[in-house]
This record gives structure tokens, C-alpha cells and sequence, in this order.
């Protein structure tokens, strides 16, 4: 293995990384495969010699060895994910009118119900990220889901706003494992250089699925009623939970590693080899042995992604465009009604299908984007086959500038003498600008840190959640006293002010990674490990 310089480690006081770089330095000849292990501790049953347990060349346990065809359906299924939590999220949205006349609430407050659902969001990473890292993905996808499924049903028979309120949040945090599991599976069965198409359909399924659902309960809600809405999202969610449950395997490298270690053990222990000792010096390749806690991840899980988004220039600039991003996500959500509705007598099923540019625009951005990946692996090659986070952001130049483009044509198409069809084109371009930029930010974050980049996904994901929870609990009050055209005006104006933020990282982002301590351990892009 790679040794890295001491200088950097100096540098750097996390007790995770200190315990990195020394096991980075450690004798190769302790790791070896499960059937080298089986024949060593054979050999030697009264070896002391620790035994760390790695996948062999063409391990068939391997994920990234899995057949392509199972690749493409876990990078499916995860992508799908999204669509759950999108759904979860923004259906509520059609269902709101109609609770706040159930509940006699305001509008504000019906609108809560959204917000503490994306609040979820928010804090659910936070508490899945360690126990996914402790207990494997797999039961995370299993309990998250049947969290976020069990939840609809007292949603749906609420007899007071208050339970709504309750249920959306837990339902929220279930949701959440989208966020925080599926880009690590999509990273765990995909090399470095062969993602970018597995990306793009996880990205596409975060920019798209959000006004999906929209169009697909808007007419639920108006002919069946708002409770319908949960009905319906309870069967999609338990359906999902059933296929989860059944045929999600688990793909976590260390989790796959941890339970070739303890075959071993037992075996050995069967066969009578060694005693409980020597047998606990057999472990697997990422642990070394070392007795892993819950409590210590959680420590780090609640503090690294925090110390990113204060201490880390491109967490910060990734968590500030991403929550920009994700906050006009959600102040479309009540725009769009308002605008729809009001200047164009649009009903709740019809103002649900005018999100449908947004879809248009997110797909025909992806269709362009292998003009995206061949530069990346053009660059590739240029760079001896290593990575060039840089040029993900190739593309970005360009999609930055659609976002303002589309909400400055929005805002001033919005009079009710422009045809409908005028401001739903505009919405398309917001749609491939979003979709360009989130998955050029998503793959420079993962790429720059690597190892760490975890964390500052996390970082970037508790920015981006809480702003898309508060922005559109005053849309309605801001659209209102400010007029539609002048307050798109303004978030168009707001979208400015991130233009130059991908262009800076495409010419001058080496730098910013160089004064990075975490981004540095990463800086010549030789390792292509999981995250």
C-alpha cells in the first residue's frame, strides 16, 4: 500500500485518520483471502500472527465483481429510492389544501407537515450513516424503509394535525436512508472511472422524481380525496419494502468482508483449530482486528460532517449551491400553484402535471451526458489513469448558467396574458441546470475526498435539507406581497450569485484541494477505494 507523507499526517489531529495512516503502513503479508486464511491458520493453528481477511482477484463475493446485470439492478433499486423519498416529501404538497380544511389549520401550518418531513431529511443521515457503517446497508435499506412505509398509515387516519406533524418527521428520517445509503452502494459495486453513467441515473432520479410525484398526486388527491394520497403512497412504499427485503444484497465491502471473517472463525473453531485467542486474530481487512464501537462512530458521524461544513471551502460552496437547489425544489412546489392555479385556473391535478418540464429538461440534460463522460475519461487517460475531479465539473460551466436563465423567464412569463406552455418551457431549463450541477457537485465532493467524502455529503446534506424545510413556509406570504414576477426575480437574482462557482472549481479547484488536509491524503487520485 501507498505510504502517504508524513508531513500531512502531522498536520492532522483526527484520531480516525491517524489510526488510517498507521494501518496503511501495516505488513501486507497479514492480508490474504478466505481460502489462504483457511490454509494458514491450518498450517499454524498456534500462530498468533494476525490473519486479515481481503477479497481475492475474482472474488465472486466481491461487489464490484457482482455480474453487470446485478449491478445495473441495485443501481436501479437505489436509484429508486430516491423516487420514495421524493414522493414522501413533495405528494404531500396536493394533500395540503385539503388538510387544512380538514384540521381548520392556515396554510402555513398545513405547509409544516411538508417541512418536517424534509426535516427528516436532515437529521436522518446523522443517525443511519454509523449504523449503517456498523450493521451493513442492507438492514438499514430493510428498517428505514418499513419506517417510512408503517408511518403512512397513521397519516392517513390522523384525527388531529398534530399526528400528521409526528408522523411525517419519522417518516422524513426513515426516507432519509436514500441520502444516506445509495450513493455508498452505487460507489460499492462501480470502480472510480466507470460510476459516471450509475450517477447519472441516481442523480436523475433526485432531480425528477420530486415533480413526478407531484403529477402523480395531484389527480389522486382531487378526485379520491387527501388521505388517498397516503393511502397510495402507503402500497408504493410497502411494495418497495417487500422487494428490499427480498432481494437487496448486501454490498458494503466491509460488512461482506466481516462475514467472511467470522465463516472462517467458525470453521476453524468446528474443525477444532486453535483456541478462542488465536481465533479472534482472524478479521477482516478493514477492521484489522480492532473491536469496532457504536458510540465512537456516532461521535464522529455527529461531529466530522459539521467540522466540513465549517472548516472545508468545497463543503461549504457544495452545501450552499445544493441547498439553494434543494430550497427552489421545494418553493416551486407552492409557486407553481400559485402561478398555475390562480393566473391560469389550473386545478390541483393539473397544477400537479405542470411540473412535468422539469422532468423534460432533467432527461434531456442526461441524455447529453456522455458528452460529460468522455471528457472525464479523456482527462483520465491525459492524467495516467488517474482521477481528475475537475473535470466533473466540465459540464457545470454550462448548467450554471441555465438555472438563472429559467427562473428570470419564469418570473416574467408568469402574467396570466402568457400562454401556460411559455413558463412550463422556462421550467425545463431549471430542470437540466439542476440536474447538471447536482451531479457534477456530487461526484467532485466524492471524488476530492474519497475516504472522508462521507462526511462531507453529510455536512452538505444537513444545509441542503434545512434550507429546502423553511424556504416554503413563507413562498406563499413572499409570492404575495412581492407579486410572482418580483419574487421569482429575486430567487433569480440569488441564482447569480452561484454561477461562477463551478467555474471557479473547473480551473482553480487542484488549489482548493491542496489546502485541504482531508482532500490532500486524496490529492494524486491513485486510490479508487468505497466510500
Amino acid at each position: 500500500m501507498r505510504q502517504r507523507p508524513l508531513a500531512t499526517v502531522n498536520r492532522l489531529s483526527d484520531p480516525d485518520i491517524l489510526s488510517f495512516a498507521a494501518t496503511d503502513q501495516a505488513n501486507s503479508n497479514h492480508l490474504v483471502n478466505e481460502e489462504e486464511a483457511l490454509a494458514r491458520a491450518r498450517a499454524q493453528p498456534d500462530s498468533s500472527n494476525p490473519i486479515w481477511i481481503t477479497f481475492s482477484v475474482d472474488d465472486r463475493d466481491n461487489p464490484r465483481n457482482f455480474p453487470r446485470w446485478k449491478k445495473w439492478y441495485i443501481t436501479a433499486l437505489v436509484s429508486y429510492y430516491n423516487f420514495l423519498a421524493s414522493t414522501g416529501a413533495s405528494g404531500y404538497t396536493n394533500a395540503s389544501a385539503g388538510i387544512s380544511q380538514t384540521y381548520h389549520v392556515s396554510r402555513e401550518v398545513s405547509t409544516l407537515g411538508m417541512s418536517m418531513f424534509v426535516f427528516g431529511f436532515a437529521l436522518g443521515p446523522l443517525l443511519l450513516a454509523p449504523l449503517s457503517e456498523y450493521y451493513g446497508r442492507r438492514p438499514i435499506y430493510v428498517v428505514s424503509l418499513f419506517v417510512l412505509f408503517i408511518f403512512q398509515l397513521p397519516i392517513a387516519l390522523a384525527p388531529n394535525i398534530g399526528t400528521i406533524l409526528i408522523c411525517r418527521l419519522l417518516g422524513g428520517i426513515g426516507g432519509s436512508v436514500a441520502l444516506t445509503n445509495a450513493g455508498g452502494s452505487i460507489s460499492d459495486i462501480w470502480t472510480r472511472d466507470e460510476n459516471g453513467y450509475a450517477m447519472m441515473y441516481y442523480a436523475l432520479f433526485s432531480v425528477a422524481s420530486q415533480p413526478l410525484s407531484l403529477a402523480m398526486t395531484g389527480y389522486i388527491s382531487q378526485d379520491l380525496g387527501w388521505r388517498w394520497v397516503f393511502w397510495w403512497q402507503m402500497i408504493v412504499f410497502g411494495v418497495s419494502w417487500l422487494i428490499t427485503l427480498i432481494y437487496m444484497p448486501e454490498t458494503r465491502h466491509s460488512s461482506v468482508l466481516e462475514r467472511k471473517a467470522r465463516r472462517v472463525r467458525k470453521m476453524l473453531a468446528k474443525e477444532g483449530f486453535g483456541d478462542a485467542a488465536v481465533l479472534e486474530q482472524i478479521s477482516d481487512a478493514h477492521n484489522h482486528g480492532r473491536k469496532r464501537s457504536l458510540h465512537r462512530l456516532f461521535a464522529r458521524n455527529l461531529t466530522r460532517p459539521f467540522k466540513f461544513l465549517f472548516t472545508e471551502p468545497i463543503t461549504i460552496g457544495a452545501a450552499a449551491y445544493l441547498g439553494f437547489i434543494y430550497a427552489m425544489l421545494f418553493m416551486f412546489n407552492e409557486s407553481f400553484s400559485l402561478v398555475f392555479g390562480n393566473n391560469h385556473n389550473f386545478n390541483t391535478g393539473e397544477s400537479g402535471l405542470s411540473f412535468l418540464g422539469v422532468v423534460v429538461g432533467a432527461v434531456l440534460a442526461a441524455c447529453c451526458h456522455p458528452l460529460q463522460e468522455h471528457y472525464y475519461r479523456k482527462r483520465v487517460a491525459q492524467n495516467d489513469g488517474k482521477g481528475v475531479p475537475e473535470a466533473r465539473m466540465w459540464t457545470a460551466c454550462v448548467g450554471a448558467f441555465f438555472m438563472p436563465i429559467s427562473l428570470f423567464w419564469f418570473a416574467w412569463t408568469s402574467f396570466k396574458s402568457v400562454p401556460w406552455i411559455v413558463p412550463i418551457i422556462a421550467s425545463a431549463f431549471w430542470g437540466a441546470g439542476i440536474f447538471i450541477v447536482t451531479l457534477a457537485m456530487l461526484n467532485y465532493l466524492v471524488d476530492s475526498y474519497q475516504t472522508y467524502s462521507a462526511s462531507a455529503l453529510a455536512g452538505a446534506n444537513v444545509v441542503r435539507n434545512a434550507l429546502g424545510a423553511v424556504f416554503p413556509l413563507f413562498t406563499d406570504q413572499m409570492y404575495n406581497a412581492m407579486g410572482y414576477e418580483w419574487a421569482g426575480t429575486f430567487v433569480a437574482c440569488l441564482s447569480l450569485l452561484f454561477v461562477p462557482l463551478p467555474i471557479w472549481w473547473f480551473w482553480r479547484g487542484e488549489r482548493l484541494r491542496l489546502r485541504s488536509p482531508w482532500a490532500r491524503e486524496h490529492f494524486d487520485q491513485s486510490e479508487d477505494n468505497p466510500h
